[in-house]
C-alpha cells in the first residue's frame, strides 16, 4: 500500500519514539514537516535549526509512531529511521499499520501557577540533555527547584499535552523552552522540554501569548497534570479540550 499519498509538502508531522525497553517512562517526541513522500518513504525537515538532525540520537531502524492530520482525520502509523539527508532533514521508512484515529484530547483549564522558564538558543541535543540532567538527576534527587531557575506566578492555560504561557518577545515557532511547573499536588516540581507551536501578537507590555507543546516529560508528570486539570474543571463545573498541537 502507498502511504506517501497521505503526506503533502509542508504538512506538519509528529514523531513519537517507540522504545523496546519498557523501563522508559517518558514522552519523547519531535516535530517535522513533510518535504518529499514516496509510496513507502517520507522525507522530513526538522524545525530546530540547521543541525537538528544531528541533535537527535537517530539510529538506523529506530522506530517512531508517526501522527498527522489528513483531510480533518487523525492518521497514525509506524515508521523506522533510514538516514539523515542533511543537517536538518531525515528519511523514514513506513512499516505499515495505518490507522485513522480520533485525535487525543487533553482537558485544559485556565489557572494561576508558579512557573520557571529557561529560554536558551541551544540546539535540540543540548536542551534534551538539560532536561534529562535537571529532571532525572537533580529534581528526583531532591534538589530545591529554586536552585534551578527563578519562579514567577503566571496565568496559564494548562493541559497534559502542553500549555499557553505569556513570554517576553520575540518568540519564534519551534523555539525550545524548558518549563518548571508547580501544580499544587505536593508531589514536587514538574520539568518539561517544550516547543512553541503558535505565537500570538505582541502586547503593549512586550509579551506574547505562546502555545507550547511538550516534547519531553515523564509519563507520571503528564498524568499528574491530567489529574489536577480534571479536578479543577470539576470544581469549576466546566469542561475543556485541547488537541495535541
Amino acid at each position: 500500500m502507498s502511504y506517501g499519498k497521505y503526506f503533502n509538502k509542508g504538512q506538519k508531522v509528529f514523531l513519537k519514539r517507540i522504545f523496546d525497553d519498557e523501563s522508559q517512562k517518558a514522552l519523547d517526541t519531535i516535530t517535522g514537516y513533510a518535504m518529499r513522500s514516496q509510496p513507502m518513504q517520507l522525507d522530513l525537515s526538522l524545525p530546530y535549526g540547521s543541525d537538528a538532525a544531528d541533535s537527535y540520537p537517530f539510529e538506523p531502524g529506530m522506530k517512531f509512531e508517526v501522527m498527522t492530520d489528513n483531510k480533518g482525520m487523525g492518521l497514525r502509523l509506524t515508521a523506522s529511521f533510514v538516514e539523515k539527508i542533511s543537517g536538518k532533514d531525515i528519511r523514514l521508512q513506513f512499516e505499515g499499520n495505518l490507522e485513522f484515529i480520533s485525535r487525543r484530547i487533553f482537558p485544559r483549564v485556565d489557572v494561576t501557577a508558579w512557573v520557571g522558564i529557561k529560554r536558551e538558543k541551544s540546539n535540540l541535543s543540548i536542551m534534551r540533555t538539560l532536561w534529562d540532567e535537571h529532571h532525572v538527576k537533580k529534581i528526583k534527587s531532591g534538589i530545591s527547584a529554586a536552585e534551578l531557575t527563578e519562579f514567577n506566578k503566571y496565568l496559564i492555560n494548562l493541559a497534559g499535552g502542553g500549555m499557553r504561557l505569556p513570554l517576553e518577545a520575540p518568540v519564534e515557532m519551534a523555539d525550545l523552552i524548558m518549563i518548571y511547573l508547580s501544580i499544587g499536588d505536593k508531589k514536587g516540581i514538574i520539568c518539561a522540554l517544550a516547543e512553541v507551536v503558535w505565537v500570538g501578537p505582541t502586547g503593549e507590555d512586550g509579551q506574547v501569548q505562546a502555545g507550547l507543546r511538550f516534547l519531553n516529560i515523564l509519563d507520571e508528570d503528564q498524568a499528574r497534570i491530567d489529574v489536577v486539570v480534571k479536578a479543577l474543571l470539576e470544581r469549576l463545573g466546566k469542561t475543556g479540550e485541547e488537541g495535541d498541537d
